[in-house]
């Protein structure tokens, strides 16, 4: 499918119980809208598909459980969990498991974008909309919430403790009943774009905004603004304690004792990705190959360039 066109992108990494997958996604520079997607599986030195859809992927989570789950851009979920949708998926969806005998089960929950997806196990699932809904599987069926346009990324630490954040200001947070709109600290611009968020624990969580603001905090107490507006930030992960920044064409940063601490000044990083033991960071432009970077303390060799 790779030489079938122009631009061929990756976009998401997990871990499954299968392995390590990459989510893919392929189009032509004239015709972005017409985007496919696919996942890749890593098998010792090969990676192979696993998941082929004619739509593009978004996003995708792996469950405590191992499994894995999917949205795509016409409001499907695809997992290869033991569940039994009652909705079948989009009427004009084909995918198939490449070379694998993986069973993906499918479903339309949403007639639209899906483009975030979390949750704590395969019976606490939540997915987003970019026009706004986000959707709730207890392991039963969809819930539907109303929630602002334009989320761009969702975390939690609990079934109780979640939170989507988006465009225009918008950070909400789920108590387990409700969602609540956060109140920004003070000195933020009312319609920043938050772009990525990162929940250690209850207690503390990170949120990056375009204009350099780095919220930390949690829904309970509050957030404080610790960033710079020298910077604009468009993802943030963890290594256990450690906190990773993309800075786009500032490179990849650190915050080391309050500072931000400049690691790599190229790649173009605009998104973060965990995987066991390692951070994975998503470059801009990634022609002629997909490729994106990977730090992993510790190794032979620490930091690596990924070609896929």
């Amino acid at each position: 499918m790779r030489n079938d066109y122009e631009i061929v992108h990756v976009i998401d990494l997990k871990v499954s119980n299968l392995g390590e997958h990459r989510l893919i996604t392929y189009y032509n520079e004239a015709d972005a809208l017409n985007a496919v997607g696919g996942v890749s599986l890593k098998e010792k030195t090969h990676v192979k598909t696993c998941l082929g859809a004619n739509f593009q992927l978004n996003a995708m989570w792996s469950s405590q459980n191992g499994h894995l789950w999917v949205v795509d851009d016409q409001g499907d979920v695809f997992t290869n969990a033991n569940i039994n949708f009652k909705q079948p998926p989009f009427e004009r969806l084909k995918f198939n498991s490449g070379s694998f005998d993986i069973k993906w089960n499918v479903t339309e929950v949403f007639k639209g974008q899906l483009n975030a997806i979390w949750g704590t196990s395969d019976e606490d699932v939540w997915v987003t909309a970019f026009a706004g809904p986000a959707f709730h599987w207890d392991g039963q069926s969809w819930t539907q919430y109303t929630l602002p346009k334009a989320p761009n990324a969702i975390d939690g630490s609990a079934s109780d403790d979640v939170y989507v954040v988006g465009y225009d200001g918008n950070i909400h947070h789920f108590n387990g009943s409700a969602w609540t709109k956060i109140a920004l600290p003070s000195g933020i611009p009312q319609q920043d774009a938050f772009t990525d968020i990162k929940v250690l624990s209850r207690d503390k969580v990170f949120i990056t905004g375009r204009s350099g603001c780095l919220l930390v905090g949690n829904a309970n107490n509050g957030f404080t603004d610790i960033g710079s507006a020298k910077y604009s930030w468009y993802g943030v992960g963890a290594i256990e304690e450690r906190i990773f920044l993309a800075g786009g064409e500032q490179g990849i940063f650190e915050l080391i004792d309050g500072q931000f601490v400049c690691l790599k000044d190229k790649g173009q990083p605009v998104g973060v990705f965990e995987t066991p033991n390692a951070i994975n960071f998503i470059p801009a432009e990634q022609q002629p190959n997909p490729w994106f970077v990977r730090y992993e303390p510790g190794a032979s060799r620490e930091w690596t360039k990924v070609n896929t």
